[in-house]
């Protein structure tokens, strides 16, 4: 009797929530977009454009590839970004520092394997020590990957995220001795 219960429970929550869901789908989304010339699409996806093809016309010792293996190092500042100060939560960002990284130069160095790391500058300022390990290892390079892996689209502040940018490359110009090489967004 009891398993008859729940089951006619299951099916009266799945047919009470089913039509909610269905109009949820039906629902209009704007889209503002369509109203939009040619000329504004062109300036709106411009700044986004990753520029000159940077393939060579042969790779190095006649390889017929390249590989690019690259990280993100964010570490606590995803949860440091949106306000959470749990320990339990910035525990699992460490993990990046002390386990991760030592076994990703450990490899790296093994087969003297160069490597990209996008980085926000707050992992950076928290870790001074990993600074000194890409420092010693001069044939990695590092991207930003934010000031603290802020969220743009909910910044959505042109303003705020220029600054956010410049701070996180001079942070890490001055911790690295030289301009970071590219951006990863956050």
């Amino acid at each position: 009797m009891k398993g008859k219960s729940a089951r006619a429970m299951l099916l009266a929550c799945v047919f009470s929530v089913l039509p909610m869901r269905l109009q949820a789908q039906q629902e209009k989304r704007p889209q503002p977009g369509t109203k939009l010339s040619d000329e504004q699409i062109k300036e709106w996806v411009a700044p986004m454009r990753a520029g000159r093809k940077l393939t060579p016309k042969s790779w190095p010792n006649g390889a017929k590839v390249a590989v690019c293996i690259s990280w993100d190092m964010d570490n606590e500042t995803f949860e440091i970004a949106a306000g959470n100060s749990a320990p339990v939560l910035l525990s699992q960002g460490e993990y990046g520092f002390t386990e991760g990284l030592p076994r990703i130069m450990a490899l790296y160095d093994k087969y003297n394997i160069p490597g990209s790391f996008y980085i926000p500058a707050v992992t950076g300022v928290l870790y001074p020590e990993m600074i000194q390990e890409f420092k010693r290892r001069p044939r990695h390079e590092i991207g930003i990957h934010g000031w603290i892996h802020e969220r743009l689209p909910d910044l959505d502040d042109q303003a705020e995220e220029a600054r956010l940018l410049d701070k996180a490359i001079e942070f890490w110009t001055s911790a690295m001795g030289k301009k970071p090489v590219g951006y990863r967004a956050p």
